[in-house]
């Protein structure tokens, strides 16, 4: 800048000032402009690392993402009667609620659902089973209870499925022989018996001193002796079977083959009921007695000495018998092997899972404690031979119980015993009431079954 003189004016502190204000300021945006671009490097910025980005599973088009699902329920299905059902009502359905209860407890993916029918006849369980099975056999059970008298039928009918390798062979061999035999088919076994029933003596101690042990002894009594003798249903009753059995053991193991019905020991039997009769030992009225239970009120008013009881109405009643023992029935000479009756399990489904399932349960059920409860609180007699173990050490009646299971046979595979056993009803009520002697009745039952 100049003066008026034509000096430029550069030493001037203003103009200094100014231009030294104005390099700043340049120097000032220059720096600004770097920080915008670079960002100056320090240890720490230098080491470091982001995490690494993960980036979404994507599924191909039309598949779903699964989700664990709960394993599938098994409903193991039971046929079975009010008897053998769980319910809070009863001694005997509470235990089986519990041992339901315990078993789905164990086993979550099990669901166990009973199914009530009628024990017998039409709409029965061994009528269901038929029915079912030729109509729509995938409604079938996976087991059944059965009355040990229809399970020939049910096994003919290839509707229940053998154990045989499937049940614990311990659980086997401990049954009472009565049991496997009653259970058993061509060898195999389709049926597990859970109780039993059959009849004994019982007497009364003020009126005689000791039972009588054999058919000398009852024909020698003071004191009347009485017994079903009317039959049921047309049919003969056990007590008379007993007799005949003790007389000729049947099947006979030298001739599988031979009749069950021979003369001789027909008519020993028969002379039996007519020397009874005759001797007033036997009265008339036997002819009305059905049952074991029709006996016992005319025993308990004092008109006989002795009487023919089922084990399941002794364990019932005998806190009303104070006054009487019990003893095994006479036979021909000597104690007689009681005949016995009851219920079975058997295995229907032929699945293997389900069986398994099937087996687990019906095992549980079948153990010693178990068998032995129920049928204490049943009144029956348990079918394993260490359930009874578990009834009071100091009852008499256990160990007396515990023999006659020892020596009890099921009931007689007659062929045509429908057959047999109206004739035999017949021949008794014939010698009863007089109207044939003994070998006359023998002979016309035999040549009505050939």
């Amino acid at each position: 800048m100049r003066s008026s003189t034509g000096r430029w004016l550069l030493c001037s502190p203003s103009v200094l000032t100014v231009l030294l204000l104005l390099v700043a300021s340049a120097a000032l945006l220059s720096a600004c402009d770097l920080g915008a671009t670079a960002t100056p490097t320090t240890p720490e910025s230098a080491t470091a690392t982001s995490e690494p980005q993960v980036e979404p599973t994507t599924l191909p088009t039309g598949e779903v993402e699964a989700t664990p699902t709960a394993p599938p329920t098994i409903t193991l299905t039971i046929w079975t009667i009010e008897d053998f059902s769980p319910t809070e009502a009863i001694t005997t359905g509470q235990i089986l609620a519990e041992q339901v209860t315990a078993f789905q407890a164990s086993h979550p993916d099990v669901r166990i659902e009973f199914q009530n029918k009628k024990p017998y006849g039409k709409g029965g369980v061994l009528d269901y089973l038929l029915t079912t099975k030729a109509a729509v056999p995938n409604l079938l059970p996976d087991l059944v209870y059965i009355d040990t008298e229809e399970l020939a039928a049910a096994v003919q009918a290839q509707v229940v499925q053998p154990f045989d390798g499937l049940v614990p062979a311990e659980l086997v061999s401990d049954l009472y022989p009565f049991a496997r035999q009653a259970g058993t088919f061509s060898g195999q076994l389709y049926g597990i018996q859970v109780q039993a029933d059959l009849d004994h003596l019982i007497y009364n101690t003020g009126q005689l001193t000791v039972p009588p042990r054999s058919w000398p002894g009852v024909l020698s009594s003071p004191r009347p002796y009485i017994f079903p003798a009317g039959g049921q249903a047309g049919l003969v009753n056990d007590g008379f079977l007993v007799q005949l059995l003790a007389v000729r053991p049947w099947p006979i193991a030298e001739d599988p083959e031979a009749p069950f019905l021979e003369v001789d020991s027909l008519t020993a039997v028969l002379q039996y009921y007519q020397d009874g009769v005759s001797r007033g030992i036997f009265p008339p009225e036997i002819l009305g007695y059905h049952t074991t239970a029709d006996c016992l009120p005319d025993y308990l008013a004092g008109q006989a000495a002795s009487t023919n009881i089922s084990a399941h109405r002794y364990l019932l009643e005998r806190g009303q018998l104070p006054d009487s023992a019990v003893a095994p029935i006479p036979g021909i000479s000597g104690a007689s092997n009681p005949i016995t009756r009851g219920w079975a399990l058997a295995l229907v489904t032929p699945d293997p899972a389900r069986q398994s399932v099937a087996i687990e349960f019906l095992s549980e059920l079948m153990s010693p404690e178990t068998n032995a409860a129920w049928n204490e609180a049943a009144s029956f007699l348990p079918t394993r031979q260490t359930a009874i173990t578990t009834w009071n050490e100091e009852d008499s009646y256990a160990r007396f119980a515990d023999q006659q299971l020892q020596a009890a046979r099921p009931h007689p595979r007659v062929p045509n015993y429908s057959q047999v056993g109206a004739a035999l009803q017949q021949a008794i009520e014939q010698v009863v009431t007089g109207t044939a002697t003994a070998d006359e009745a023998a002979s016309e039952a035999i040549g009505k079954v050939q």
